[in-house]
């Protein structure tokens, strides 16, 4: 019961960010873009960005145990799915923000140090399956989703700095828009990394094995 209490608040704070990414990437359609930068690659940028609310528009019920346990098939399916989807939005974000950053080297070193850390938890997370190591799945697939919603926790924290500083200069801009990127990955990691230590003392085996499809 206690479990089930802590559940519930944090579906919805993970749904609610879900709906703020993938409001993000409708938002790109409904005016100018922010990035300049995003009009020289446009076709990288609607890649990154239909397959980016796909990924958030899926991935939060591959985390639901009564689905998982339900529909195991279904959970398999959609799980490659998302790996070979979130891939592509893992390297279409490093080059958005290693070739066309909006705020320059920071932005760069954030996407870089964060983009890598995406794909290589989304790659870990497939190889544990695929050797029947589920725990150790669970743990490297909710490291990349939280990552993943970063995006949409940038959003809550640059829009209402924006606000309080009131017509910034374009190096506060920059550096709001920085700050926010690194804030926002790690708190999400770090909410993560607390969520899979707190699951991984109350009884998750870290190497129960089953026989992977």
């Amino acid at each position: 019961m206690k479990r089930q209490t802590t559940l519930w608040p944090l579906g919805v704070v993970v749904g609610f960010l879900a709906l703020v990414g993938v409001g993000a990437s409708v938002a790109h359609y409904l005016q100018e873009p922010y990035n300049p930068g995003f009009l020289d690659f446009p076709t990288i940028v609607a890649v990154h960005l239909v397959l980016g609310g796909l990924y958030l528009s899926l991935a939060p019920f591959q985390f639901v145990r009564r689905i998982r346990s339900r529909h195991l098939a279904y959970h398999r399916r959609v799980g490659r799915f998302l790996v070979a989807i979130g891939m592509v939005v893992g390297v279409t974000a490093l080059f958005m923000g290693l070739v066309i950053p909006f705020s320059g080297w920071g932005e760069r070193v954030i996407i870089g140090l964060f983009g890598t850390l995406f794909l290589v938890a989304l790659l870990k997370g497939f190889v544990h399956v695929r050797a029947g190591r589920v725990a150790l799945h669970r743990e490297w697939m909710i490291r990349a989703f939280a990552i993943a919603l970063a995006i949409a926790t940038i959003r809550l924290i640059y829009i209402p700095s924006l606000l309080i500083v009131a017509d910034p200069t374009d190096a506060q801009n920059a550096l709001l828009w920085d700050t926010s990127f690194a804030v926002a990955f790690v708190l999400n990691t770090s909410v993560a990394e607390l969520w899979i230590r707190a699951t991984r003392r109350s009884g998750a085996p870290r190497a129960r094995k089953v026989k992977a499809v």
